[in-house]
């Protein structure tokens, strides 16, 4: 799906965060969010994850000196990504979310020739 494709209901953008999540009951795992927005992510992890399951997810945004810690429900999976929707994000971690993609958004316009 290309860029102009992507009907969400909040534009996510390329990144490589690390995180840490674990399903309900089980360990925790470490993982990489590979694109965010205030709505949800897409998430890079090593072990499967089944569709629906309720994960708990931390991780730090550039810039931001607190951790943010939310649950999310899997929304889809391949073979190696998972797309989650967020459940309970504040408006700070949703502001934080939307100042990190505008900066981002930013860098990616000035990268192109």
């Amino acid at each position: 799906m290309s860029d102009r494709d992507d009907t969400r209901r909040s534009p996510r953008i390329p990144c490589d965060l690390p995180m840490e999540y674990h399903v309900k009951g089980d360990l925790p795992r470490d993982g990489r969010i590979t694109k965010i927005g205030t709505v949800g992510a897409l998430l890079a992890t090593e072990e499967p994850i089944p569709l629906g399951a309720e994960l708990v997810l931390s991780f730090r945004l550039p810039l931001s000196n607190r951790p943010i810690r939310t649950s999310c429900t899997v929304k889809w999976v391949d073979e190696q990504s998972v797309g989650v929707e967020f459940s309970h994000l504040n408006l700070q971690e949703k502001d934080e979310i939307w100042k990190f993609y505008a900066r981002e958004s930013a860098r990616k316009r000035k990268a192109r020739p």
